[in-house]
């Protein structure tokens, strides 16, 4: 049986619940939960909106604390790794987003696989996707060119900090309160500003060499 850090129940009809959970709805079924992990709030899914078969995957013990909101269209999926800690984060997702293991975000962050500007689309085109979303039963805007966001292992965001479409942030690295991050960050940087810019590198202490090291020498 699966454990959680909170209890989940089922209706007769088979829909799951998180049992005591402030916001009386049920959890998407698309979702993947995995030992350990804590939902926090079936609020988080409001505006959840995914059709794809795992939509959702929250990993080995990490947590939603605060309940952060996982806005995805028909074509949006999340990706949370292992170990990971989201505090009151806004995902908005048409394609992907991917946090791999070992990483925090911090409250008031935004991160975004879909964007609009006036160099990818005209007047016309923005005109047609508020269009749908009105007509839609749930008004999600479902952007025509999302791009996949990967933000690798053992990262961590800042508080208020924005990651644009597109965006791969290279593992160990920081990204300081209120960044915008428009374009790829390089492992182990030190990011500040709007744009984002590297003001530092750090020396690398988790590559999986120095893990391997570590662990055989506890065994020993």
């Amino acid at each position: 049986m699966l454990k959680l850090a909170q209890n989940i129940i089922r209706d007769p009809s088979g829909r799951a619940f998180i049992e005591h959970d402030w916001f009386p709805a049920a959890l998407p079924d698309n979702i993947e939960l995995e030992e350990m992990c804590y939902p926090d709030t079936a609020y988080s899914f409001a505006s959840f909106f995914s059709e794809k078969p795992v939509g959702f995957r929250l990993g080995f013990a990490s947590g939603n604390y605060g309940h952060c909101l996982f806005s995805a269209g028909k074509n949006g999926e999340i990706r949370i790794g292992k170990f990971v800690t989201l505090q009151c984060v806004r995902f908005i997702s048409n394609v992907l987003i991917d946090i791999h293991d070992h990483c925090m975000v911090s409250w008031g962050v935004t991160i975004t696989d879909s964007w609009i500007t006036d160099d990818t689309m005209s007047l016309e085109l923005k005109r047609n996707i508020l269009e749908n979303a009105a007509k839609s039963n749930h008004r999600h805007l479902e952007f025509l060119e999302p791009r996949k966001v990967v933000i690798q292992e053992n990262v961590w965001i800042g508080f208020e900090a924005v990651i644009l479409p597109g965006v791969t942030i290279g593992r160990g690295s920081i990204i300081g309160a209120k960044s915008v991050i428009v374009e790829d960050i390089p492992p182990y940087a030190v990011v500040a500003g709007n744009p984002g810019r590297v003001v530092k590198y750090l020396e690398p202490t988790d590559t999986p060499e120095l893990k391997d090291r570590i662990l055989k020498e506890i065994k020993n």
